[in-house]
């Protein structure tokens, strides 16, 4: 009878899960049950923000990582007189900007009990755009993100691009689309449940139509808006069995819980026209993990209907690098040419950067 060999020495045994026919998994008891609750507007819906949203303390806990945006629009156009109507199968080459379900936001704020411990600024847009853009799939983009309504585009600002087809599609004549994302902010992105009894508040200020439409058609000079029928959240609310929530609350009074939550900040820069260097003191705390860098135009960044505000493009970039505590990234210089295609290394550390170089291994 023959007897495996071990690689080294030093290596433990191991078995095969196969053979482990004696075990079985564990049972979660701590749950009782669990359930979306819908969590409506403080005051009547209009067509200015802020909408308000209060998650009332109780007894419940609430998965932060599961709180929705449920949003129905639709787009109208103004006539002569200043009435708003809606748009007809005539209305062509209007439709809503990428992510219409997420980047409707323009800011975010969330605040626990009496502390905001979130304020996403007025990049809100952008987040959401690269975090689609730069975390997904494209069989996930074309299919599961089809309830943000993002449609995959590959001409920006070009009227035959079939991704903007597709986006003018989802409101023509008139239609009311309904559109279901998840809130992005530091708090959600954390898989610990928020503890119970606590007062959750919800401030969403939306985008300006100017942003968040985009017009195509150059003979088209009527004027369009976003309309809002229904605003809502949805947040996932969990049950704890009674002795567990008794055995957390002893704990409490001894220590405090902790929340491991990691920081996103947004922030951006103007480069005047004529200028060839910038330097920007971007965080003067906390040394970031990852620096994402985008350019755009400052018309589109500003808000014009006839532009795209996800239309980066390199701008002649010829190098790019971060200081910080004496150092520098990266310490061999780049030396960009994207007119003449040589970026291959920038192209690399994205995906270095990304943690997505060598996934396939």
């Amino acid at each position: 009878m023959s007897c495996s060999k071990k690689i080294n020495e030093n290596s433990p045994l191991a078995l095969n899960s196969a053979l482990s026919i004696f075990s079985v998994p564990p049972t979660n008891v701590s749950v009782i049950r669990s359930f979306f609750r819908e969590i409506l507007p403080l005051s009547t819906i209009t067509q200015d923000s802020p909408y308000l949203f209060r998650l009332f303390s109780d007894n419940l806990w609430t998965d932060l990582s599961r709180t929705y945006l449920h949003l129905e629009l639709s787009i109208e156009k103004q006539e002569a007189g200043g009435k708003w109507t809606r748009i007809l199968a005539t209305d062509t080459g209007i439709g809503s900007i990428q992510g219409i379900g997420q980047t409707f936001v323009q800011q975010l704020k969330v605040t626990v009990g009496n502390t905001e411990v979130y304020d996403s600024g007025t990049l809100y847009p952008y987040k959401s755009y690269l975090t689609n853009e730069l975390s997904f799939p494209e069989s996930v983009k074309t299919n599961f993100l089809s309830s943000i309504g993002y449609r995959l585009s590959t001409k920006h600002d070009d009227i035959t691009d079939h991704g903007f087809l597709e986006r003018c599609s989802i409101f023509k004549e008139g239609r009311r689309a309904q559109f279901l994302s998840r809130l992005d902010f530091d708090l959600g992105n954390q898989e610990l449940f928020l503890l119970n009894n606590l007062d959750i508040h919800f401030s969403i200020y939306r985008s300006k139509d100017a942003f968040a439409l985009q017009k195509l058609n150059p003979a088209d000079e009527n004027h369009y808006r976003i309309f809002v029928h229904d605003v809502k959240l949805l947040a996932k609310m969990i049950e704890v069995q009674p002795s567990l929530n008794m055995s957390i609350y002893k704990t409490l009074e001894s220590k405090p819980a902790t929340y491991a939550v990691r920081r996103t900040e947004l922030k951006s820069t103007f480069l005047s026209p004529g200028r060839t260097e910038i330097e920007y003191n971007a965080f003067s705390s906390t040394i970031p993990r990852r620096i994402t860098v985008a350019l755009v135009a400052n018309g589109a960044f500003n808000g014009d209907i006839s532009l795209s505000p996800f239309n980066f493009k390199p701008f002649n970039l010829r190098d790019i690098s971060v200081h910080t505590g004496g150092h520098i990234y990266p310490m061999v210089s780049y030396k960009l040419k994207f007119d003449e295609d040589i970026f291959v290394r920038a192209y690399v550390d994205m995906y270095e950067a990304l943690g997505m170089a060598n996934s396939d291994r």
